[in-house]
């Protein structure tokens, strides 16, 4: 079912300190991401300029119609335009690429499939209390730093 939540980036933002290593920093042989497309990584290297320190650098997370819950998230993976690796990677097994092509065929089937998925998260039990906590950053548990990432 990750292949349907991952269409929630049809609509927002991203901040560029979240892919920029697939601009800049990618790998020992190569320091761009060769599965982005050319054109789409020259447009995210102007709008995130290596090195730069601003926090509030943001990017749509769907070029093609950034303020739209459609199927235009799935044609950009196709087209090698999605900015995460998390979402590129959909391509690059047999089940999830299917799903992936048929999704961009079809917004009537994406679209009941993403209401039942998010209908279901619906549905998850929240944590209220002391049973949990509130993040200060949500990738991070409170008083615990970011080394695990690295590992």
């Amino acid at each position: 079912m990750y292949f349907v939540h991952a269409g929630a980036h049809t609509i927002g933002r991203s901040h560029c300190w979240a892919f920029s290593s697939r601009l800049y920093n990618f790998s020992s042989t190569s320091s761009q991401d060769p599965s982005l497309d050319p054109s789409y990584a020259a447009l995210l290297k102007r709008q995130c300029p290596q090195g730069s320190t601003n926090p509030n650098l943001v990017i749509p997370m769907n070029p093609s119609s950034p303020g739209i819950a459609d199927v235009a998230y799935y044609v950009d993976i196709l087209a090698n335009r999605g900015p995460f690796t998390s979402d590129q990677t959909l391509l690059t097994d047999a089940e999830t690429a299917s799903q992936v092509k048929q999704n961009a065929r079809d917004p009537y089937l994406w679209a009941s499939q993403f209401a039942d998925a998010m209908i279901k998260m619906g549905q998850i039990s929240v944590i209220t209390g002391n049973a949990g906590e509130i993040r200060t950053n949500c990738r991070v548990v409170n008083g615990e730093g970011l080394e695990y990432l690295h590992q």
